[in-house]
């Protein structure tokens, strides 16, 4: 009868506990959505003792070897990227395990976009510069077989420099964009995930297959009329017109040229 009664009181303060834990960890919660997995993860699982600061799914941003990467297909059009409108941007969850990936609520809201210009034989690398703001991530669940992923305007739209719209309506357009994009461009897309502790796979950054364009594509494309018009991009700022040229940045002559025409 007292081995009955010490097992009742253990379980009792055990589930206690975990309750507290539990109700703890909810009312914790600010913009991360409840999954109990998680409660899991970052209740049972050690802690990062080196940078306590960083939430426990800190690691979701690290570059793993080739060997170690997340199975994941991408799935898009290169056609799409061609034309100066919205393009289809996903990924499939293929590693037979669930994962997280980090998010603003929406998928590829925090999809990261590297460029490669090639001009005369040369590459100009231009890497992610960051989203200047954290606030408002969150990570949400990707299951096995199911693919996240969304529409979005084209990202050769926009100046690489500082992502400005380009103008798109002025009949400089092509001049700009050669000067901008060169002769070709290859574009990436980097995605944050996170894995349970019990994963297989570990936390890591996922990368995308290089899409290259060509910049002829691209304006035969503009001479078809085959580009999205809005008001946004028929106005042409200033900052639209910022090219790189021997590894300094300036702005272009033809800015000067469509103001004095």
């Amino acid at each position: 009868m007292k081995k009955k009664i010490i097992i009742i009181l253990i379980l009792f303060i055990l589930t206690g506990i975990i309750s507290w834990k539990y109700f703890s960890y909810r009312n914790s919660l600010y913009e991360q959505p409840f999954y109990f997995d998680l409660f899991i993860a970052q209740s049972l699982f050690e802690k990062n003792e080196k940078y306590p600061w960083i939430n426990f799914w800190g690691n979701s941003w690290n570059k793993v070897p080739n060997s170690e990467n997340r199975p994941v297909k991408w799935i898009y059009n290169k056609k799409e990227f061609e034309k100066l409108d919205s393009v289809y941007l996903g990924f499939k969850n293929i590693s037979k395990e669930k994962f997280y990936y980090v998010t603003w609520g929406e998928p590829n809201s925090r999809i990261r976009i590297n460029y490669k210009i090639f001009r005369n034989g040369k590459i100009d690398s231009i890497p992610f510069d960051g989203f200047g703001c954290g606030t408002g991530i969150y990570i949400t669940p990707l299951k096995e077989g199911k693919t996240a992923g969304s529409k979005f305007l084209n990202p050769l739209m926009f100046n690489p420099y500082n992502n400005y719209n380009l103008p798109i309506k002025n009949k400089s357009f092509p001049d700009l964009f050669k000067e901008i994009y060169g002769d070709s461009v290859a574009i990436n897309f980097e995605q944050a995930t996170y894995s349970l502790p019990w994963n297989k796979v570990q936390s890591q950054m996922i990368i995308s297959p290089e899409i290259i364009v060509s910049t002829e594509k691209i304006i035969e494309s503009w001479k078809k009329g085959e580009y999205l018009s809005n008001k946004e991009f028929e106005e042409e700022r200033e900052a639209g017109f910022y090219i790189k040229e021997n590894g300094e940045y300036k702005l272009s002559s033809l800015y000067e040229k469509i103001k004095t025409e």
